[in-house]
């Protein structure tokens, strides 16, 4: 028994120097002072925000089999109430849909068609938006969303760069330059008192043809009052309740 767990300690010792030297060192953040301040500042004041709308104008890149970049566009209004309220409204090549949240059941609703599909779920937005990714629901810049915005992103970046103050739509922004293991990302953030995310560029630089998404925020509103009824589905007359379809939605889609 002695000579096993000696045996066994030392193939212990053995496989961890090997692991040791095949596996490369993890990659050191570097991420400059103004650039952590302005993206921390950022991700807190969403944080700490306890509702807003905001409309989010996506274009995005499909890139063909024969190389060819084709981008299409698709308009977004995003509604939100923590803990547990969400309203998205979406206009695209597709057609109109809505996806409520409510507290208590996530919708998806295709005013075009009449069909809608519902899946019971509790608790918050985590919740729901972990539940939307399961059944294909896509949701813009869905990592703004969460109770810790900006935390995904954060476990996955590399580099941080402040690119200075550049001009966008009549104002002037922070201009950020980050990268992570899989993408390349531009942030434009606002000054003064409400350091908004007012627009953000991903490149998925190690896909075929490097395609982008962009979108362009608008209209921030965190004051306004916001109806309850707005997350409530009341299906119309003549609408088809439906299953949620079992695959995942393409990339930038929602289904």
């Amino acid at each position: 028994m002695k000579s096993r767990i000696l045996t066994a300690a030392a193939l212990v010792v053995f496989t961890s120097c090997v692991i040791a030297e095949e596996v490369p060192p993890v990659e050191k953040v570097v991420i400059d002072a103004t650039t952590e301040r302005v993206l921390l500042d950022a991700c807190a004041y969403l944080r700490s925000a306890e509702r807003y709308s905001v409309n989010i104008d996506v274009n995005y890149d499909e890139v063909l089999l024969d190389g060819t970049t084709v981008q299409y566009s698709r308009d977004n209004r995003v509604t939100m109430v923590r803990p547990d309220r969400l309203r998205l409204d979406v206009i695209d090549d597709r057609g109109a849909r809505s996806v409520y949240f409510d507290g208590k059941s996530v919708t998806l609703y295709r005013p075009d068609s009449g069909l809608y599909a519902v899946a019971e779920t509790s608790g918050d937005l985590d919740a729901m938006l972990d539940l939307a990714e399961a059944k294909g629901i896509s949701l813009p810049l869905d990592d703004l969303l969460y109770s810790q915005p900006c935390a995904t992103f954060g476990e996955h970046l590399r580099t941080g760069t402040y690119a200075g103050l550049h001009y966008l739509d009549g104002d002037w922004y922070h201009h950020l330059l980050l990268a992570t293991d899989a993408v390349d990302e531009q942030l434009w953030v606002g000054l003064g008192e409400e350091p908004v995310i007012q627009k953000v560029v991903i490149t998925y630089r190690d896909a075929p043809g490097a395609p982008q998404y962009s979108a362009l925020m608008s209209d921030w509103d965190f004051t306004s009052e916001i109806d309850g009824s707005l997350f409530t589905f009341a299906p119309p007359d003549g609408a088809r309740k439906v299953a949620f379809r079992t695959q995942q939605a393409p990339q930038g889609d929602t289904e």
